[in-house]
């Protein structure tokens, strides 16, 4: 006779034993989904490189921490400003700054978004999937992010641009306002449709009862 359940949680039995399945449909591995954020990342900056702060770089880099760990943040990260960064330069943006201001200000950009790459990687030790609660963690998250970022190049550009030119440290920071705000729309923006996107991807594993053992059997 069947005894009735206590509605507490009981450990799985016999056909209720669960064991990884392969998805019917072959998500990307953590190698696939890490290059295509390099392209997103350098892609839309690239694209975006006359729009002031409209960038798509802390967005991959938060992500890549995320989804992929603080290991694939740090290569992404370096990936996408170290492409980029040849191209801009190549283009001939930032010749009239010098070795020094250049050299600077490059320190200041890449570590700040390599600490958006480790937030994205804290944000991320608990599984981020493809639900809009998690979508609006990684959106809200961006925030604090953002504003590291811009406070901390900010004081770049002072050190190594601004201040030797006589501009103060306040007059540099009233100045960065305005740009921050957009900044701050990008990433709103940017982490959340790219989040979709890529949590979409990313391999879920998904379960099926496992065979019973057969008579006999240890």
């Amino acid at each position: 006779m069947a005894r009735p359940s206590s509605g507490g949680s009981r450990f799985p039995r016999g056909d209720d034993t669960a064991a990884p399945r392969t998805p019917a449909f072959r998500k990307l591995t953590k190698i696939d989904l890490a290059f295509l954020l390099v392209l997103a990342g350098v892609g839309g900056r690239l694209l975006l490189l006359r729009v002031a702060n409209v960038e798509t770089v802390l967005a991959a880099s938060m992500l890549a921490g995320a989804f992929l760990g603080w290991r694939y943040a740090l290569f992404v990260t370096i990936a996408v400003m170290g492409i980029s960064d040849a191209v801009v330069y190549a283009l001939g943006y930032g010749g009239e700054l010098g070795a020094p201001a250049i050299v600077g200000i490059t320190a200041f950009t890449w570590s700040g978004m390599v600490f958006a790459g480790f937030v994205g990687a804290a944000t991320g030790r608990r599984r981020v999937l493809f639900t809009t609660r998690s979508m609006a963690l990684l959106a809200t998250v961006s925030v604090p992010a953002t504003l590291l970022f811009d406070v901390w190049t900010a004081f770049g550009d002072w050190l190594f641009i601004a201040g030797p030119h006589g501009r103060s440290l306040v007059t540099v920071y009233a100045f960065q306002i305005p740009f921050t705000l957009i900044h701050l729309a990008s990433s709103l923006v940017f982490v959340p449709l790219f989040g979709s996107i890529f949590a979409w991807l990313s391999p879920v594993p998904e379960y099926a009862p496992a065979p019973e053992p057969s008579e006999g059997q240890p």
